[in-house]
């Protein structure tokens, strides 16, 4: 096997595990006997562990000395509570060749792996496929960056820009597919934020409601400053399953938090910002419990707030092709844009037909 077409193999083994393996990143590994056959496959186990090298290495249906280790991210350099590094049991295994497109950005790991296999006397490649791999992993850089998961905005929309009509009618704006491809895109991030009036308006689950992705469904939170969710909603349903955080004003005290902390939902405080909650506050305490990728669905005001603060990292823009006019409700609520130079950019990168609807993905750009 050639080295490029193990590389893309490693990246495709490491979609898998998108929104099921944080706090860590989600890495695929290929294993290379010395005359170059495949010998051992892996990926990043539900929960993080065990690591991709580690499952790879456990796979192996052939002799791995002499041979090369293709991984999608630097090997890991920090030993473990029950197994060693995924860097040692590289060196143990007798591997010759690494070889890998980016360095891990966690500070117990960053380029210690390699320098490690270096003094091993084991040959590192370095940048192969970089930019695919940094876009398979960009949250859990913005987490070790940033103190943040990286956040992409996901909008259903009409050709003239409307998520719903002047009535709140908005199901549904886009076909089927669209819908089930929106499902998909919630198994691959670890949790999904939505604002009270969305919740209240829709009364969603916010699961995962693919045949076979049910158990991927991420975790749910919800920016809610006055405890405004009714006790019998939908999403307060199956908590034990399907863990949901509700954000709120801090200071709160009420009876209907004590019930919905006895319910077992999980309540934030957060500080205010321009008389409303502080979201970066949220998504760093996020970040600290090892979220990587939020998904955030509406509402118009969460949008703007994130927009408005440089918080949206990238955009699923599903359009369909009907018109609602006017007066019909927008998906970005008002955020004082006066001058297009301050306007808040981003970056096609691909675009898809889904049956009736058009998929636009877009990356910021400032």
């Amino acid at each position: 096997m050639q080295l490029n077409v193990a590389m893309r193999s490693a990246l495709s083994l490491a979609r898998k595990g998108l929104g099921s393996c944080y706090p860590n990143p989600s890495v695929g590994c290929v294993i290379l006997d010395k005359n170059n056959n495949l010998i051992g496959l892996g990926s990043t186990s539900v929960k993080g562990r065990p690591h991709a090298e580690e499952s790879a290495l456990n796979s192996l249906i052939g002799n791995p000395k002499g041979g090369t280790v293709v991984v999608t991210l630097e090997p890991c350099a920090h030993k473990n509570i029950n197994t060693l590094s995924c860097t040692q049991l590289i060196i143990n295994a007798g591997i010759r060749h690494v070889v890998i497109p980016i360095l891990d950005p966690d500070k117990r790991t960053n380029g210690k792996g390699v320098e490690l296999l270096r003094k091993a006397g084991i040959k590192v490649s370095i940048g192969s496929y970089k930019d695919e791999a940094f876009d398979l992993n960009y949250g859990f850089y913005f987490r070790n960056k940033y103190n943040r998961p990286s956040v992409s905005l996901k909008i259903a929309t009409s050709l003239d820009g409307k998520i719903a009509t002047k009535t709140g009618e908005s199901q549904w704006i886009t076909g089927k597919v669209a819908r089930l491809h929106g499902h998909t895109l919630r198994s691959n991030h670890d949790a999904i934020l939505v604002g009270i009036n969305t919740i209240i308006s829709d009364n969603s689950r916010l699961n995962c409601r693919i045949k076979g992705l049910e158990q991927c469904s991420p975790v749910r939170v919800i920016a809610d400053t006055n405890l405004k969710i009714p006790l019998n909603s939908n999403i307060l349903k199956n908590l034990k399953n399907l863990p949901t955080i509700i954000w709120t004003k801090k200071g709160t005290k009420s009876k209907k938090k004590d019930k919905l902390i006895k319910m077992g939902a999980i309540i934030i405080g957060l500080n205010k910002l321009n008389k409303k909650l502080n979201l970066l506050e949220g998504l760093n305490d996020l970040a600290n419990r090892g979220f990587n990728r939020v998904l955030v669905e509406g509402g118009s005001n969460i949008s703007a707030f994130l927009l408005n603060n440089n918080l949206i990292d990238k955009v699923f823009l599903y359009r369909n092709g009907i018109f609602i006019g006017g007066d019909g409700l927008s998906s970005i609520g008002a955020y004082n844009i006066k001058k297009l130079s301050l306007a808040k950019r981003f970056q096609l990168q691909n675009t898809r037909i889904l049956d009736g609807d058009v998929l636009e993905e877009w990356n910021k750009t400032n």
